[in-house]
């Protein structure tokens, strides 16, 4: 571009005197120098522009990253704990924080029939154990998750996914679908399951002589 504007400037004063030859050719001198300025200093403008646009991106990558938020559970712990009750707490819990958060182990405890370090999952029913407790009493040793088993029979308002599917005609989505409806309302009677989408009357009477409140 600056060689072009200089060949121009040439030809237009070709015929001038030389006194006026050396001061135009000054003065071109000049002008290109000022030109090649002028675009070097929008050159210089425009890689700024194109570093500051780069941080906001940045910036928002990291925000959308910061925003994933863990899933919330429910658990129902009791037994040899302090506070027993349902708690609320974070997806990947450990049954340790829960015991904590329960006001810790009772002086009766039988903390070694209890893996602290597993994890809790939606809809749990965890029973400590008492020192000496054994099956029949429904405590299981070296079992944190209540079977939900009353004389053979299921609390569908305690039992897990697992001793639910036993029922007949229950597999894993009615099993998830009984948890979530219990999450929100206790069972008060055997034939509140028929609340529950999906089970009707004729899955009622292939399990109500399986399952109690």
């Amino acid at each position: 571009m600056t060689d072009n504007a200089a060949d121009k400037i040439k030809e237009a004063f070709k015929g001038l005197p030389g006194d006026r030859k050396t001061v135009i050719k000054i003065l071109s001198v000049v002008l290109i120098l000022l030109i090649a300025l002028i675009l070097r200093l929008h050159d210089e403008n425009k890689a700024d522009i194109t570093i500051e646009s780069s941080e906001p991106a940045e910036e928002t990558e990291y925000s959308e990253e910061s925003s994933v938020q863990p899933q919330v559970v429910f658990v129902d712990i009791s037994g040899a704990v302090e506070k027993p009750g349902v708690y609320e707490v974070s997806e990947g819990t450990r049954l340790f924080e829960v015991i904590e958060m329960a006001g810790g182990l009772s002086e009766d405890a039988d903390p070694d029939n209890v893996n602290q370090a597993s994890f809790v999952e939606d809809g749990q029913k965890i029973i400590i154990p008492l020192k000496g407790s054994d099956a029949e009493s429904g405590l299981l040793p070296g079992n944190t998750e209540y079977t939900g088993e009353t004389s053979g029979l299921i609390n569908i308002n305690t039992a897990a996914v697992d001793e639910l599917k036993t029922l007949n005609g229950i597999g894993d989505t009615m099993a998830q679908r009984i948890i979530e409806y219990r999450s929100q309302r206790s069972f008060k009677s055997k034939e509140d399951i028929m609340s529950v989408d999906g089970i009707g009357n004729k899955t009622y009477e292939k399990i109500k002589d399986h399952i109690t409140v």
